[in-house]
Parts: C-alpha cells; structure tokens; sequence
C-alpha cells in the first residue's frame, strides 16, 4: 500500500466521524466535533501530512479552538493542515484566512500579513464578510490588512 492510500475500512469510518463531526458543529456542539474529529486525526497513519485528510480534520479542529479564542491552539492545527505534503492546506484560503487571524491574536504581525495577504490574493475582501449566520466577521483583520498594505494597487496590477 503506497502512502496516499487509506485502507477503504479507514477511508469509510473517517467519514463517518467527518459527518458525525459536521452533525454536533451544525449544533453548536463544538466541543463534540472536536472530540470526533480528534479520534478521526488519529486513525491517519504516520506521516499525516501526506494525507489530504489530516488536512480537513486538522482545520476543523483547529475552527473550533478559533471559535473558542484558543489561538495558539488553533494556530498549531491550522499549521498541520498547511504543511500537508497534498498542497491542499497551502492552497485553501481558509486555512490561510485563519493562519493570518491566529497570528494577529498571538501578537505575531509579521506572519499575520503573509497569510491575511495569501487569504485575500485567493479569495478577495468577501472572505472576511461575516458568515451566512453573521458570525466570523474577518473585519477587523481585514483593517488591519489594509492599514499594511495597498490592497487597491495589488487587486490592479
């Protein structure tokens, strides 16, 4: 079995834990998600990071200790699921969007901008609009954003 291969009895209970963790989050059960999503992280073989799903149950978690201002935390899961070897967590401006916020909760400006920059580059000013509930409003982040850079002359180059 090569390393980007789940056995298919994994595969099938990791998404029955990603849906049972979706059903308690959709419930505001955060810390039951996590619970799940925690045991779901924890049947991925060795080396996680080279398995796309380390990346999604690596964000999740890392959500709800966002959600829970658990920042250094959330950092550290949100940073898992960006440094999967998939390149899937690099390329999500989610994970990026929350790698940025992390770091300005943490006092770290510097990485802050790198990936508030990248979060923006992928998605534009709408990623830091509120949720369809209107929570996770990203304003404050995305002021601090443009107070640091011209984000008009990078949108227009």
């Amino acid at each position: 079995m090569g390393l980007d291969e789940l056995t298919p009895e994994i595969q099938e209970k990791l998404e029955e834990l990603a849906e049972k963790g979706n059903q308690y989050e959709r419930e505001k059960q955060y810390d039951q998600a996590m619970q799940v999503w925690m045991e779901g992280l924890s049947l991925i073989p060795e080396p996680q990071q080279f398995y796309s799903e380390t990346v999604w149950f690596s964000a999740s978690i890392g959500d709800v200790y966002f959600r829970k201002g658990m920042y250094q935390q959330a950092y550290e899961y949100f940073d898992k699921a960006r440094g999967n070897l998939s390149g899937a967590g690099y390329q999500n401006p989610f994970i990026m969007l929350r790698l940025g916020e992390c770091c300005y909760e943490i006092g770290d400006e510097k990485n802050a901008l790198e990936y508030l920059i990248r979060a923006y580059m992928f998605e534009g000013e709408d990623l830091f609009e509120p949720d369809d509930e209107g929570e996770d409003d990203g304003r404050k982040y995305f002021d601090f954003l443009s107070t640091h850079v011209d984000l008009h002359k990078e949108t227009n180059e």
